[in-house]
């Protein structure tokens, strides 16, 4: 009985240990959705945009996935908001045209948004009501962006799982709070990897097809 008892004690400090470790991920909570209800019409109202919503990590994922998507419409201004919503570990000092106050994305976050070049239904497809089937397009906001969960890094970062309707698994975008109390975006190569291509009906005239 001694034995059993000293067995069950010692299992009970070791979960108990498990669970003080700040250094082990851990889950934060499951789904919920953040709605941006405008595309914001200048990058300083994006800064505004991003104070309210980042203020949570999962809200710095839908102001990361926001400036993805106006990185489609607007090339400049769209990496402007990007270089804002990424934390400062992913940029490096430049003078290129493109930079943000001295800064453009570094090598490894500028490989990852490059992917949207080519592919620019990518961020589109992380909205919600978008479809493989109609091209991932959604329309003017309001943009609703559905967190299936977060789980903390255990190292001052958080991961949050963003659902997409071009991929069977919600993706990650891994952020960091700075100093100013900001949540940003730290890593996300999965955001732009592996989404399924739309079918894309031709546009007549507009694709040249007379």
């Amino acid at each position: 009985m001694n034995k059993l008892f000293n067995f069950l004690n010692k299992a009970v400090k070791e979960v108990q240990k498990f669970e003080q470790n700040p250094n082990l991920p851990r889950n934060l909570g499951f789904a919920k959705t953040i709605t941006i209800d405008k595309m914001p019409s200048s990058t300083e109202e994006f800064i505004q945009l991003r104070n309210q919503f980042a203020t949570t990590p999962e809200g710095a994922a839908a102001i990361f996935l926001l400036a993805s998507i106006k990185l489609v419409e607007n090339n400049q201004m769209g990496r402007h908001w990007v270089i804002i919503a990424t934390d400062k570990n992913g940029l490096s000092p430049s003078q290129s045209e493109l930079a943000y106050k001295g800064f453009d994305l570094a090598h490894s976050a500028n490989f990852s948004i490059n992917q949207i070049k080519d592919k620019k239904y990518i961020p589109y497809s992380y909205v919600k009501g978008s479809s493989l089937s109609n091209g991932y397009e959604v329309g003017n906001p309001p943009y609703t962006f559905q967190i299936e969960r977060s789980t903390d890094g255990g190292d001052g970062t958080v991961k949050v799982y963003i659902q997409s309707s071009g991929v069977d698994t919600a993706r990650p975008i891994t952020c960091k709070k700075n100093d100013a109390g900001v949540w940003k975006a730290f890593e996300y190569s999965s955001i732009f990897t592996g989404i399924k291509t739309p079918v894309l009906k031709s546009r007549g005239a507009e694709d040249g097809d007379f």
